[in-house]
């Protein structure tokens, strides 16, 4: 198929086991990178007027996608430029694509003693994903510091979000499915690089002690209830380390479903929905996924 028009790269049937965290999942049939803002709109127009249905993917570290795959385009903006800082009188307004790695940005902003973000850092995926969903950690959210971040809503246009915007909550935002996260203004203060970088490796440390990160995994996999983290209710049920296939509750923190090496998708949603399931008939709670589960039926 030609995509006259388009600058960006177009690749095809592309499996999603190296494009998700978890590592697992079939092949998408288009997996496409813009160049730029125009070179979006070019896509998307090109993608409509062959009745083409896309998604749009960060980082792919809170998505799990079946191993069937899917029968659509994959949108990525990772290689749309960050814009850059501009100095305020206590920090800087920083300007930055929805696109660029969260880590690499709160690097990026020590670098320039910035601080607003360092709590969250070493969450996987994107800003526009982590906006999405208002990552959070360590009692910070992503959108404390927001100023306004532009959203490409479903019908291709371009509207402005106040960082100030009322839908914004635990793991919830004014970003609806469908719809992506282009740019967002950050305001961020000054501070000495070397206590932002000291709050970095507490938060980094703090990780690494709690979290499986010596396997494939696609981070927390359910929201917490009224207050409580999700972990708990697991444990409480007695559900750490239970496995179906290659997919396992990690023992090291019971709200995180590692690959041991061989999972398959659908070991992983049939693991979810058994937690889910034990969880309510020990507990009489319903968890609610906090990961994203594409191209499964029902």
């Amino acid at each position: 198929m030609e995509w006259k028009g388009i600058k960006g790269t177009v690749l095809e049937n592309v499996s999603m086991k190296r494009y998700t965290s978890m590592r697992v999942g079939g092949p998408v049939r288009y997996l496409i990178y813009p160049v730029d803002e125009t070179d979006l709109k070019n896509v998307l127009r090109y993608l409509a007027h062959r009745d083409i249905p896309y998604r749009f993917l960060g980082n792919g570290t809170n998505v799990i996608v079946s191993d069937s795959g899917l029968k659509e385009a994959l949108i990525r903006i990772t290689r749309m430029k960050q814009k850059g800082y501009k100095k305020t009188k206590n920090g800087a307004v920083a300007d930055v694509s929805g696109g660029v790695s969260l880590k690499q940005f709160i690097r990026d902003n020590a670098q320039h003693g910035l601080s607003g973000l360092e709590k969250l850092y070493w969450i996987p995926g994107t800003v526009g994903g982590a906006l999405k969903m208002n990552a959070g950690s360590f009692g910070a959210s992503v959108s404390d510091p927001l100023l306004t971040m532009r959203v490409l809503n479903t019908r291709g246009q371009i509207v402005t979000i106040s960082g100030q915007d009322a839908s914004f909550g635990y793991r919830t935002s004014p970003v609806r499915p469908g719809e992506c996260v282009i740019s967002a203004g950050f305001s961020l203060k000054g501070r000495n690089k070397k206590e932002i970088e000291k709050d970095m490796e507490y938060v980094y440390g703090e990780r690494k002690k709690r979290h499986p990160m010596e396997f494939p995994s696609a981070g927390s996999v359910f929201k917490g209830v009224k207050g409580e983290p999700a972990w708990k209710f697991i444990e409480k049920a007695g559900l750490k380390g239970i496995k179906v296939g290659g997919a396992c509750v990690s023992e090291k923190h019971a709200n995180f479903i590692v690959n041991l090496g061989s999972a398959t998708a659908h070991d992983v949603r049939e693991l979810i929905d058994t937690v889910k399931r034990g969880v309510f008939e020990k507990t009489g709670v319903s968890l609610e996924e906090e990961v994203e589960l594409w191209g499964f039926n029902g």
